[in-house]
């Protein structure tokens, strides 16, 4: 009993100790409860308690639960969220990029009544300025470019205290880039303030050839233009002779010594030169006339150098003209450009073809007909060849004109030469001198030509042309029919494929229209085995005497266009354009349509210097043109 009482007090003494226990721990509790209180704000009423975490005992290890991964419509939104926040930026970047850097805007103020709007100025673009060939040759050219005038002797001199090589001309050419033209000869004389004739380069052409000589005494000068004007020149220079015999020679102002106080005549090669001696270092004033041109030099060795050079170039321009006269060709372009007036000058041809893309209205043809005219008379002395191809439709190269005809619509010889004459007139106003028509091929219906013809029989054929080349010579139009012997059963086009013929064609409507005496005849480009097995008729000296026999020796014969693939893919361009020559071709047509005419030209031109072709048959062919130029169009 006594031992259960034991227990039983110790049993309360431990419930009273864990109710006093519990009883500091409410207190303690309600201390800290009290504190936090104090510290936080105050929460406002009906604000649910946020329950208390709870925390996981320190090193247990809480798994963390997957994320839970997007749906399709979450993974769209959110892509074009980021698409949109990029635009939104890059378009933020160019709208500050062009706002900031867009320049400011100029105040406008308003016009006061009857003010006109001032116009923005127009930017002009410079013209190409155009340099002549030089004359004599060089082998290099120098150009100076000047602001003005002045400048000229200070660029002259640097370019004299330079080391060139000895016995050879360096040309000069000195360019005014501010005014963007060459130097001319008063801007050379007044620079230099050299004492020149009076007047003189008023009887010298515009373009001109500067040079250097360098020589063992020294470097020498070279001047070299053609004669504009010759009457009056000598006593010119007879006058300025006088003037320096009496006050001497003088050059930039100073007043220069001089071995001899006259002048004297000397020769070399046959050409007389003019010398007023300064030094016996070979200094002097020189001067010649070769040819039509004037030669000044300041040493007799620059100017038998020179006398050399011109003597051989003024033998390669003629040679040159004789075979420029020999073509007609084509161009491109609608007006008359410096270009094709620097061609004209080099090739100097004998004519022109005009074709759709020479030809705008009448007024523009009519301007580039003269303006080439003008041209060809100030480079040549002659009339150029103004040559088209005005048959009536369907091939009528000037749109514009009334009359045109199908030839297959002309029924008897009075309509032939009505249409002839009118034709003719209207040719004559716009200064077209050649008309490449009538056709009088003999083809069949189905040959390539039939619808140009007058697809009558050969007999009719022949008296409706002779009426009407008579017409076109009344309205005085030169006449060139085409084709013979005609291009007969050709499926295609014989411009881009050679068709060779097994039988000679029917040619007695040729030899019908020859009655009205037409000037030329054009040949085709078939090869006709009865005539020639392996040549085009033009390129065959058989075919040519075949032709002569049956239409006599007095027409000129005129080629089809060579520019043209059926003879480019077999021949090469030299022989293109040598091998009608030969043939006694009188006239080569080369169109420029598939290659620049230039290059023909260059062709034909360096075979005649080599002496490639017959310089006989160049002659003969260019006394005969020349001569039906000076009696029917001069």
């Amino acid at each position: 009993l006594k031992r259960e009482e034991i227990r039983t007090m110790a049993k309360d003494l431990s419930r009273l100790r864990e109710a006093e226990a519990q009883k500091e721990r409410e207190r303690i509790a309600a201390l800290q409860l009290e504190k936090i209180k104090k510290e936080e704000k105050i929460i406002p009423p009906g604000t649910p308690e946020r329950p208390l975490e709870e925390k996981p005992a320190k090193g247990v290890l809480i798994p963390r639960p997957l994320p839970k991964r997007p749906s399709s419509f979450q993974k769209v939104l959110i892509r074009g969220i980021v698409i949109f926040l990029c635009l939104l930026l890059i378009s933020g970047f160019f709208y500050w990029a062009l706002g900031t850097k867009r320049p400011p805007t100029k105040e406008v103020t308003p016009l006061r009544t009857g003010e006109e709007i001032p116009k923005e100025e127009e930017v002009v673009e410079k013209p190409e300025i155009i340099i002549s060939p030089s004359l004599p040759s060089t082998t290099e050219t120098k150009t100076l470019e000047i602001s003005k005038n002045e400048e000229i002797p200070e660029v002259f001199n640097r370019l004299m205290a330079e080391e060139l090589p000895k016995g050879e001309f360096l040309r000069i050419v000195i360019k005014n880039i501010d005014e963007n033209r060459l130097a001319s000869l008063e801007d050379l004389f007044g620079a230099f303030q050299i004492e020149t004739p009076e007047g003189i380069s008023k009887k010298l052409e515009a373009d001109y050839t500067l040079a250097i000589y360098p020589q063992a005494q020294g470097k020498r000068i070279v001047f070299v233009a053609k004669i504009g004007e010759e009457e009056g020149l000598a006593e010119l220079l007879k006058n300025w002779e006088e003037k320096m015999t009496k006050e001497g020679v003088f050059v930039s102002g100073n007043k220069v010594s001089t071995f001899f106080s006259y002048f004297k005549t000397s020769s070399y090669q046959n050409v007389n030169f003019r010398y007023l001696t300064i030094s016996k270092e070979d200094s002097g004033i020189c001067y010649a006339f070769l040819d039509n041109y004037f030669v000044f030099a300041t040493s007799f060795e620059s100017l038998k150098k020179a006398i050399e050079q011109v003597t051989k170039e003024v033998g390669l321009s003629d040679l040159r003209e004789k075979v420029g006269q020999l073509f007609i060709v084509g161009f491109e372009g609608k007006t008359l450009t410096p270009q094709l007036e620097e061609i004209f000058k080099k090739y100097q041809p004998g004519g022109v073809l005009l074709l759709s893309k020479n030809i705008g209205d009448k007024e523009q043809l009519k301007n580039l007909i003269q303006g080439l005219q003008n041209l060809s008379l100030k480079e040549t002395d002659l009339p150029l060849f103004i040559a088209v191809d005005q048959e009536g439709e369907p091939i009528s190269r000037i749109g514009f004109l009334e009359e045109k005809t199908p030839q297959s619509e002309i029924e008897n010889p009075e309509v032939a030469y009505q249409v002839g004459l009118k034709r003719g007139g209207e040719l004559y106003e716009l200064g077209v001198n050649l008309n490449l028509a009538p056709v009088l091929d003999d083809m069949k219906s189905g040959d390539f030509y039939f619808n140009r013809t007058f697809q009558k029989s050969s007999e009719t054929s022949g008296e409706l042309a002779k009426s009407l080349i008579s017409g076109q010579k009344e309205a005085g139009i030169l006449t060139a029919m085409k084709h013979f012997p005609g291009y007969i059963g050709l499926s295609s086009n014989p411009e881009e494929k050679l068709f060779t013929v097994e039988k000679t064609p029917e040619i007695s409507q040729f030899k019908k229209a020859m009655e009205a005496k037409p000037e030329f005849v054009m040949a085709s480009n078939l090869i006709y085995k009865e005539i020639d097995q392996s040549l085009p008729f033009t390129f065959s000296s058989s075919a040519i005497q075949f032709l002569k026999n049956n239409l006599g020796s007095e027409v000129l014969i005129v080629s089809d266009d060579l520019d043209q693939n059926s003879l480019l893919k077999k021949f090469s361009l030299k022989e293109t354009v040598t091998k009608p020559i030969e043939s006694g071709t009188d006239i080569l047509i080369f169109s420029g349509y598939r290659l620049p005419a230039e290059k023909g030209l260059d062709e034909a031109f360096r075979a005649a210097q080599n002496k490639e072709i017959s310089l006989e048959n160049i002659d003969k062919a260019f006394l005969r043109i020349t001569q039906l130029k000076k009696t029917l169009l001069k």
